[in-house]
């Protein structure tokens, strides 16, 4: 017999598809995403995963993460840039495997000592023309020598013009993004990498906010997309580009329009977020991690399976710790039963939508 989360699920799925994949498949994806809310209890939350980034050996990070919140994540995240040139650390890789721990690396290419518009700096183009292909090669050895699932996040954020390989940063053409994309995956996977779950990450709103920096206008195809990702934050009052703006929102106002956008991108696909987390500055933190567990556990975002926290002092206190308050909800919120999956569910989600979810 089926659950009632699979037969939910699967309601959910025969609608959409009953609804079809046209452009207003925008405007009624949100309309799903609002009924969700309007009907709270409806279906059973999904299992939920979750996620962790803080500075340090990802090893190390682990064992931080069980110390301070009393919870095993589901995966533990770290970023590379590819002028380090380091390798990728297989043996730490391995080791989060056998604690129950999927590694998530996000691969960013570029020099971080350079602008992005310096002559120096890596741009799509390079990558297109292969000036990197030997590093990839490298890199992609060294995952498949894992020999175990590994999340790959590539390129994220590409709806920004922080980065230099943000499309406004490349002739504001997305089919170049959309070309590197597809060079670096074939390239990796031609050198054994088939562990890898790529995902395609961006971020929750586009900075600038042009018809060319649409994130649909950069998705290379689910053939080279396991998983969507989603970036945001809820920045608060007073963040550093914007000193006087009071920018508080809530979880659905920071990612209800983004994940109604993944959805009609990549039905077919989970999606996760790749960076979250909430400032302290200008309203209540705590609530805001209360107000996200129970939207979560009323069975909202039923795509929504891995949610990646920021756990850092940076730009704005978005560490879980920022204030006694703000650690209880973020504690309370982990031990919920449905964010207790561990790695190996996690392997396997991708896996389940592709065959769940046919083309």
């Amino acid at each position: 017999m089926e659950s009632a989360l699979s037969s939910c699920l699967g309601d959910t799925l025969r609608r959409r598809t009953l609804l079809g994949a046209a452009a207003a498949a925008v405007t009624l994806t949100l309309s799903d995403a609002g009924a969700a809310h309007a009907q709270p209890g409806r279906c059973p939350a999904p299992a939920r995963y979750l996620g962790m980034f803080r500075p340090g050996d990802p090893g190390a990070v682990a064992t931080e993460v069980e110390s301070l919140y009393d919870v095993t994540p589901a995966s533990v995240m770290w970023f590379d840039n590819w002028a380090s040139g380091l390798a990728f650390p297989v043996a730490e890789a391995r080791a989060l495997w056998r604690r129950g721990i999927m590694p998530h690396y996000t691969w960013e290419p570029w020099n971080t000592a350079l602008g992005p518009g310096d002559p120096g700096q890596i741009h799509l183009r390079d990558i297109i023309d292969g000036a990197w292909d030997g590093y990839i090669r490298a890199r992609a050895g060294e995952f498949a020598a894992v020999r175990r699932p590994v999340l790959v996040r590539w390129g994220h954020e590409f709806n920004g013009n922080w980065y230099p390989w943000g499309i406004a940063n490349n002739d504001a053409d997305p089919s170049l993004y959309v070309r590197a994309y597809r060079h670096v995956h074939d390239v990796a996977v031609a050198a054994g990498a088939r562990n890898v779950q790529w995902v395609w990450a961006f971020n929750n709103g586009s900075s600038p906010d042009e018809a060319y920096n649409d994130p649909a206008a950069a998705y290379p195809g689910d053939r080279y997309v396991d998983w969507v990702g989603i970036d945001g934050y809820n920045w608060g009052f007073g963040p550093s580009w914007d000193p006087a703006g009071d920018h508080w929102a809530s979880f659905d106002a920071t990612f209800a329009a983004a994940y109604a956008r993944a959805r009609a991108i990549a039905p077919r696909r989970p999606v996760m977020l790749g960076e979250f987390a909430s400032t302290e500055d200008g309203g209540d933190k705590a609530q805001w991690l209360r107000d996200m567990d129970a939207t979560l556990r009323s069975g909202a975002y039923p795509d929504l399976r891995l949610l990646t926290y920021f756990d850092v002092i940076k730009e704005e206190p978005w560490a879980p710790g920022s204030s006694p308050a703000a650690l209880a909800a973020f504690t309370a919120w982990t031990q919920q039963r449905y964010m207790r999956g561990r790695g190996h569910e996690l392997a396997r989600v991708a896996a389940d939508y592709a065959r769940s979810r046919p083309a």
